[in-house]
């Protein structure tokens, strides 16, 4: 073995352990969400899944990838195994920001379309999707990403139902929808999830997001003579971008 090699090697390993330590640490930080062991397993093994870079990402290619005898125990583990998607949600976020954290990030505000063949699939109904190039059946949701100098992330996302969807008790129960899910525009989404990104302290100077979000369904920035706002809400300040004058960009203040 030439020197080069014996470097290439040593650094291969280094690169494992740390892998390996830094993917313990984040399933233990998230360990406590999942109360049986069986689910932390499977947890584990579809995150590594996912992480294999497939081409295409559903239950059947990440069971392959696995070697299971089918789909049925991830299937089991997205529908009905029992976990705190919320608490999941606020670990992984956290675990994300504390890594790329910088007072000049920007929160990203974006959506995306997944293509459905049938509207039995929660929030899948005839509607514009971006990533299909115009409008078809799919299923839409408002996405919050963390970028910094050191990386970006997705820490937060939220499924876009429909008016029809929302308000269609049948598919609503036949679907699982439970009765805390209600009608939100994107922009209100998007709200929220800023406002939860604000309350969990991630640092960031900008919100960036596309003319969708510069609605009123946004909370205003106070006038001189108006009181502040309350916690709970999140000041922002529209202004056009230098690129496109016409797409508003958000500003996040402190």
């Amino acid at each position: 073995m030439t020197k080069y090699q014996s470097v290439v090697a040593v650094e291969a390993t280094v690169a494992r352990a740390v892998w390996r330590d830094s993917f313990g640490a984040f399933m233990g930080r998230v360990a406590a969400c999942f109360p049986r062991r069986e689910s932390r397993q499977t947890l584990r093994e579809t995150v590594e899944a996912v992480l294999m870079g497939l081409q295409r990402l559903s239950c059947w290619t990440l069971a392959e990838a696995l070697g299971h005898c089918g789909p049925h125990r991830l299937q089991h583990f997205l529908a009905r195994a029992v976990w705190d998607h919320g608490t999941v949600r606020t670990c992984v976020a956290s675990f994300a920001v504390g890594h790329l954290a910088d007072a000049q990030a920007v929160l990203v505000v974006d959506e995306t379309g997944d293509e459905k063949s049938a509207t039995d699939a929660v929030g899948a109904a005839r509607q514009y999707s971006g990533a299909l190039g115009g409008v078809g059946l799919c299923q839409v949701a408002v996405h919050l990403a963390y970028a910094s100098a050191a990386g970006s992330a997705l820490i937060d996302r939220a499924l876009y139902l429909t008016r029809d969807w929302a308000f269609d008790d049948e598919r609503r129960e036949l679907a699982g929808v439970t009765d805390e899910v209600a009608f939100a525009t994107k922009p209100q989404q998007a709200a929220v999830m800023l406002a939860r990104a604000r309350a969990q302290g991630f640092p960031a100077r900008w919100v960036a997001a596309d003319e969708v979000y510069g609605s009123r369904d946004l909370p205003p920035v106070p006038r001189p003579t108006e009181r502040p706002l309350p916690e709970r809400e999140l000041p922002v300040r529209r202004q056009p971008t230098r690129a496109r004058s016409r797409f508003p960009s958000i500003h996040w203040q402190a």
